[in-house]
């Protein structure tokens, strides 16, 4: 049988800010890879919700005309940061690049404060409900740390200092500005166009992919997005999967023997290869 606590363990002999980055890469690219991209990509309509950044973004029309590319942009600046710490020179490079990108729109301090929270907290949200097992404190806290560096190399201002001050500014804000408005709705459908533009073109596929994602999101989300309630059979079968699929990878899946990198997959986005400095809007 197969040691599937092994990364788990290395994690444990770490310290959770001194070791945030490898902690992080270490949970994200062995023990749950898939999960991290779903979270974060779930943790995207969350920030449609806010109408400031669902206006910029809609105002762009970069999901509209080039969403794949925006998403695949995204992924890999992000992993940039974590496959190669932030202190590598492509680490150094991805943050000019992303801070290039931000400084074209006038984007408010807290806008920029709650993205951030959303990927500290997405990824343990999901994992509590889906994971094949939960994030511990120390792998929490890590992922707090790391993206507090991120934050303060992005220039992002009042940033929380503590774990707990951070989550109630992420639970205070969403409360306080997620609404409904044709920007939100019309970014969160461009959105669920690219999920759709990758399934097989089979009768009623599509209407089960949309009502799957919608089971994955909360009430207050869905109603900003638009989004109607999620068929309740649809939504029962997605979560009896994922809760299998969480039970399979723990008990029977052997664990990954090698990291999982987002910069070295083939991208549909980039099938040659790609540039930092070609990441983005130009």
């Amino acid at each position: 049988m197969f040691n599937r606590l092994k990364i788990l363990k290395q994690i444990n002999e770490l310290d959770a800010e001194k070791d945030a980055q490898k902690i992080v890469f270490l949970a994200g690219s062995y023990d749950f890879p898939q999960d991290v991209e779903i979270s974060l990509a779930i943790s995207f309509f969350r920030t449609f919700a806010i109408p400031s950044i669902s206006k910029i973004l809609n105002t762009t029309k970069r999901f509209e005309l080039a969403g794949q590319k925006r998403y695949d942009d995204t992924a890999l600046i992000l992993a940039e940061f974590i496959e190669n710490g932030l202190d590598s020179e492509r680490g150094r490079e991805a943050m000019r690049r992303l801070n290039q990108i931000h400084k074209e729109y006038d984007i408010k301090n807290e806008d920029f404060l709650y993205t951030l929270t959303t990927f500290i907290f997405e990824p343990d949200r999901w994992n509590q409900k889906f994971g094949w097992r939960k994030s511990t404190e120390k792998e929490r806290l890590a992922n707090f740390y790391l993206w507090k560096q991120i934050g303060k190399k992005m220039n992002i201002k009042n940033i929380p200092e503590t774990y707990e001050e951070m989550l109630e500014f992420n639970l205070r804000f969403e409360k306080e500005n997620f609404y409904r408005t044709k920007d939100s709705e019309q970014v969160a459908l461009a959105t669920m166009k690219i999920a759709s533009s990758r399934i097989p073109k089979i009768p009623g596929l599509e209407y089960l992919v949309y009502n799957a994602v919608y089971s994955l999101m909360d009430k207050p989300l869905r109603e900003a997005m638009g989004f109607p309630k999620p068929n309740p059979i649809v939504a029962g079968l997605t979560y009896s999967i994922l809760k299998f699929r969480a039970f399979f990878l723990r008990y029977f899946w052997p664990p990954r023997k090698t990291p999982y990198y987002v910069t070295k997959r083939n991208n549909p986005s980039y099938p040659n290869g790609y540039l930092i400095e070609e990441l983005g809007p130009h």
